[in-house]
């Protein structure tokens, strides 16, 4: 169903900034009515979103969070678009039944024996069900069943545990295929400017970290287009392999002649908190860049599940939660979080605490649930000034009482990640590098 968002360009005069009343204010001014002498000018949000993200951009530490939201901006000429959370049911429903499609049973019959009951129908279709749910009991029932099992029960190839253990994998498969949508066709607008905008900081300064939890290639392919280094923990060898050290390292330019080196700008860190489609576990767990279908690599991914929290702990995840923790305790650092809903308490729960103890971090959230789009679809137009209660996610609504109770470090708007994007004040322009790229892009969309 259309709303407010359906089809709208990014920009920045879409956003809405919280203010410590409570309400909503737009972005631009509203003027007083010239024939309402009670009526009088209020300043719009732009200003101070301004000064807060000028001030973001030039801070010693830039951190950004990327949630799934942040991909939806990526767009594909084709059907094949980012996938939300009802999208990855369907298509986990529709792996697992590829040999009986007809009816579905082989999948219901799994989510009626775990949740006890089928999402309700819509038109004589299936409603999408919680597939986050629905993978978090199917493995605790396979580990039940397993420890209660004889050894021969594990190992027959037509018994229930074989059943579920098929079940997770085609379900797990499913959404390893659907999040595998960017190619070098692929829109990347916001992607692209994010990267754009932070590239030409200084280089004396920390390089910029991007976090995400998304497993697609959405800032790879962006940074790749633009002739940008990420520094992501794989080594630069034949086989790329995952070693945190590699985090520590850094690209200099060496002149042929005397022996000065100097950073280069547009270098960023990457880290996956969730891991990535092209990684891969070989059976001595070194972890490697691949995208191989070889069943000696298993795909390194945190699918969807309650257990998120347990799988952190595990290298190469625990590498990047803890960059996470620590760069939110450096002084003078700035957050910027998009498309993530604070619905994961493994990483929800280290921001909280940094704001708890950190004074000199600044959050800046940007999220268009805040407010029902029904309310922006409003008409007349929504007031100037628009009313909306909080959040009911706890650490959403916990960092949006914080700017209630006047705290200056946090700014919570309503909007999309690439809003945001077309907010955030460009640096000194584009480096000669990046405007070489620039053209090389044009003059291949010419020849396509």
């Amino acid at each position: 169903m259309d709303n407010f968002w359906t089809k709208k360009p990014g920009a920045a005069g879409n956003l809405r900034l919280l203010t410590r009343e409570g309400k909503w204010l737009a972005w631009e001014d509203q003027e007083a009515d010239p024939s309402d002498a009670s009526t009088k000018r209020i300043a719009g949000a732009k200003g101070r979103v301004n000064e807060v993200l000028t001030q973001a951009v030039h801070a010693t530490n830039v951190l950004t969070l990327l949630g799934s939201g942040a991909s939806f901006c990526a767009k594909n000429a084709g059907p094949l678009q980012a996938p939300g959370m009802s999208d990855l049911w369907h298509a986990a429903r529709k792996k697992v039944c590829e040999d009986n499609i007809e009816n579905y049973s082989d999948f219901d019959n799994v989510v009626l024996d775990v949740i006890g009951t089928l999402p309700p129908e819509e038109k004589g279709e299936q409603r999408a069900g919680d597939i986050e749910n629905l993978l978090s009991l199917c493995k605790m029932k396979l580990e039940l069943m397993e420890v209660r099992a004889k050894e021969i029960e594990k190992t027959d190839p037509n018994g229930p545990i074989r059943k579920l253990k098929v079940f997770i994998e085609k379900a797990e498969g499913a959404i390893l295929e659907k999040v595998d949508f960017v190619d070098q066709a692929t829109a990347l607008t916001a992607h692209r400017g994010l990267i754009q905008k932070f590239a030409k900081r200084a280089v004396d300064k920390p390089r910029v970290k991007v976090f995400t939890t998304n497993y697609d290639l959405c800032v790879e392919e962006a940074a790749s287009r633009l002739g940008v280094v990420l520094v992501d923990g794989f080594s630069h060898s034949a086989e790329q392999r995952f070693n945190r050290d590699y985090f520590q390292h850094d690209t200099v330019r060496r002149q042929t002649s005397g022996t000065k080196a100097d950073y280069i700008d547009g270098v960023f860190h990457l880290y996956k908190l969730h891991g990535s489609i092209d990684w891969r576990r070989r059976t001595d767990g070194v972890v490697i860049r691949s995208r191989a279908s070889d069943p000696t690599l298993r795909p390194v991914l945190i699918y969807p599940r309650s257990t998120k929290y347990q799988e952190a702990f595990e290298a190469p995840y625990l590498d990047m939660f803890a960059a996470l923790q620590a760069s939110l305790r450096e002084p003078d650092t700035a957050l910027l979080v998009a498309g993530f809903g604070f619905a994961d308490d493994h990483i929800s729960a280290p921001i909280w605490s940094a704001l708890e103890s950190n004074l000199s971090l600044r959050l800046i959230l940007v999220d268009p649930s805040f407010i029902p789009a029904v309310k922006l679809d409003a008409h007349p137009a929504p007031d100037h000034l628009l009313d909306a209660a909080l959040p009911t996610r706890k650490y959403q609504n916990k960092i949006t009482r914080l700017v209630l109770e006047g705290d200056p470090r946090v700014t919570v708007l309503n909007g999309r990640f690439e809003d945001l994007v077309d907010a955030i004040p460009a640096i000194n322009g584009e480096s000669d590098r990046q405007r070489l790229q620039m053209r090389l892009d044009q003059i291949r969309d010419v020849a396509l």
